[in-house]
């Protein structure tokens, strides 16, 4: 998303915006390198809300952080990608009690699976089985792709992705929404309950969001909060992302920190009570 972002912020800054990806460590080296770059505010980390777990999961395995969250300073929440817990279409499982009924009957049996070992589909998914008292069969894949090969293959019984990447498959008949994550049904499928409604408080938003190193001048991040203001509120950014069934949810430097604060310390929690992963 931030290929599409960028234009928009080039547009209010008056200035090139040239995105570069720093793959690995899960982007750890990405973050790294804005967290140790000069804070002149020519440096911004565009991430995703698995940023937030990264030196707590070096911590859990005994490693050490390529960053910590203190050396970053949030800009702007930019948008969110709401979660929903799917089965395959054909699946006997019909309802979220279903699903639960039947772990719990199964200890250890049901499978669910990630993209991979404390992800952005694995915490959650935990979360919400520490919320329900479930016991579950975790399944790794090698990221999200094969996860939705294997979800649709028939090799796991359920997992719980954003609605950016079930939509069409929903559409298409070939998954089944149980449950939207949250407080919130969704207009698009009406029949799924949210979870909160359900009685769990599993409530994990994935987010996009902006950093940049924590000693970026005041003078500095006014400029860049108040460009990311406008360019989070363009008509054809957000048409763009509501397309691709994104949610434009823009917060300023305060409240992404306050909301940021929150969401990092409890998906954190998820990884210490997860462990060491072999």
């Amino acid at each position: 998303m931030a290929r599409q972002f960028a234009p928009s912020l080039e547009r209010v800054l008056g200035q090139p915006v040239v995105v570069q990806n720093r793959a690995g460590a899960a982007g750890a080296i990405g973050a790294a390198a804005v967290a140790s770059a000069k804070p002149d505010g020519y440096s911004i980390l565009f991430t995703l809300s698995s940023l937030s777990t990264l030196p707590e999961q070096a911590q859990v395995n005994q490693q050490k952080p390529a960053f910590l969250l203190s050396q970053l300073k949030p800009v702007a929440r930019i948008s969110t990608d709401p979660l929903a817990i799917v089965v395959r279409a054909d699946s006997p499982l019909q309802t979220l009690s279903d699903l639960m009924v039947r772990a719990r009957s199964r200890p250890g049996e049901m499978s669910y699976g990630s993209s991979g070992n404390y992800g952005t589909v694995h915490i959650p998914v935990e979360i919400f089985a520490h919320e329900a008292g479930l016991k579950l069969n975790h399944i790794p894949y090698a990221g999200g792709a094969p996860l939705m090969v294997g979800l649709l293959g028939g090799q796991v019984d359920f997992t719980m992705l954003p609605r950016s990447l079930i939509a069409s498959h929903v559409r298409a008949g070939k998954l089944r929404v149980l449950a939207t994550v949250g407080a919130e049904a969704w207009p698009q499928f009406p029949s799924a309950p949210s979870t909160e409604a359900s009685g769990l408080n599993v409530g994990v938003l994935p987010w996009t969001g902006a950093f940049v190193p924590f000693d970026v001048s005041p003078t500095v991040m006014e400029r860049l909060q108040s460009a990311f203001r406008i360019a989070a509120e363009n008509p054809e950014f957000k048409q763009a992302l509501l397309k691709a069934e994104g949610t434009p949810a823009y917060l300023d430097a305060d409240e992404f920190r306050a909301f940021w604060s929150q969401d990092a310390a409890r998906m954190n929690q998820a990884v210490r009570r997860m462990g060491k992963l072999e």
